[in-house]
């Protein structure tokens, strides 16, 4: 099992939101997103994407 995905369930079985900005394709179900390569990706609890996302946190573009 990677790290990874030990570490997405460690998280999910605590009482805490977990908010991440990766990169497109780290999380499973972020590939499609940012498409020019620039920014990451905002994902809550390692689910659906919720935004677009600049790394040090210049901008955001919530998605949907």
């Amino acid at each position: 099992m990677s790290q990874r995905v030990r570490f997405a369930a460690t998280v999910a079985a605590l009482d805490a939101v977990w908010l991440s900005n990766e990169a497109p394709g780290v999380l499973p179900g972020s590939a499609a997103y940012a498409p020019d390569g620039r920014g990451g990706v905002l994902i809550r609890d390692g689910g659906t994407p919720l935004a677009l996302v600049d790394g040090h946190g210049t901008w955001l573009g919530w998605l949907g």
